[in-house]
């Protein structure tokens, strides 16, 4: 289990990635994320609803999308891209109110562009600006395939709640209230307020949280910090609780993903 090939082209992320066996627990990416498989099949459950990905298949999930995956009894490697919303736009011309309509669907021949996509862009002999050209093409073909919708926008009283209640968490990430005084700040019960937090995100709340923390510990690492600086100042318990988390959910320790970076 590991992150075979990894490159970085300004806030775009390319991975060649063998996760054999590993189970991703439910978590979402702030990017568009862009998949197929080389070898294998994984078992996807994306916002409630199950579904698998062949060799045949691509996947295709939208920033915020809450997703988790398992591995079939098989070898299990493939090509993803981590593409911010604001690049996509760029490259596709993808208005900033849309997203993706489809998210795992079979698609040989773009399945197959994907994965010669990928070994084009982790092959360091092309430039930044070659990868990001045929990202571009790759990104428009897949356009085509999967189309577009608006962006679901929710403006009622829970929906307004869980916004609240997640931008105070992040506010308060170093050191969080707990469940029950969360709850009490806002007139809930535990089992209320997890119920409307979910129902936005997709997650408990210290769950999202959590998923946050490594989000964040992700992006200093790729900044250069160092591991013991970013694990004490999230607070992680120790390195090793620091270290299990974001093998967890990245595949790799955070010492391997500092190496992958420094090595792109």
């Amino acid at each position: 289990m590991a992150i075979t090939g990894y490159r970085k082209t300004g806030t775009v992320e390319i991975t060649l990635s063998d996760s054999t066996n590993h189970v991703f627990p439910r978590h979402s990416h702030d990017e568009f994320y862009l998949g197929a498989n080389l070898a294998g099949r994984e078992k996807i459950w994306l916002d409630g609803k199950r579904s698998e990905a062949s060799i045949a298949d691509i996947t295709v999930y939208n920033p915020g999308q809450v997703q988790a995956a398992t591995p079939t009894p098989y070898n299990w490697v493939y090509y993803s891209f981590y593409i911010p919303p604001q690049v996509l736009a760029e490259l596709t011309g993808l208005p900033e109110d849309e997203e993706f309509r489809k998210s795992v669907f079979t698609a040989p021949d773009i399945a197959g562009d994907i994965i010669k996509t990928g070994a084009y862009c982790l092959e360091y002999a092309h430039s930044d600006d070659e990868v990001l050209e045929h990202l571009s093409v790759l990104l428009k073909k897949v356009l085509q395939r999967t189309g577009c919708r608006s962006k679901l926008i929710l403006f009622d009283h829970d929906a307004v709640l869980a916004a609240k209640i997640a931008a105070q968490l992040k506010e308060e990430l170093l050191d969080p209230p707990s469940l029950h005084d969360l709850s009490a700040r806002y007139g809930l019960s535990a089992v209320q307020l997890v119920r409307i937090f979910s129902a936005s995100y997709g997650l408990p709340p210290f769950t999202w949280l959590k998923v946050e923390k490594l989000k964040i510990a992700k992006n200093l690492i790729l900044r250069g910090l160092s591991l013991s600086d970013i694990a004490a100042g999230l607070n992680f318990a120790d390195q090793s609780h620091f270290t299990h988390s974001f093998k967890e959910m990245f595949t790799v320790t955070p010492g391997q993903m500092s190496r992958l970076f420094k090595g792109a």
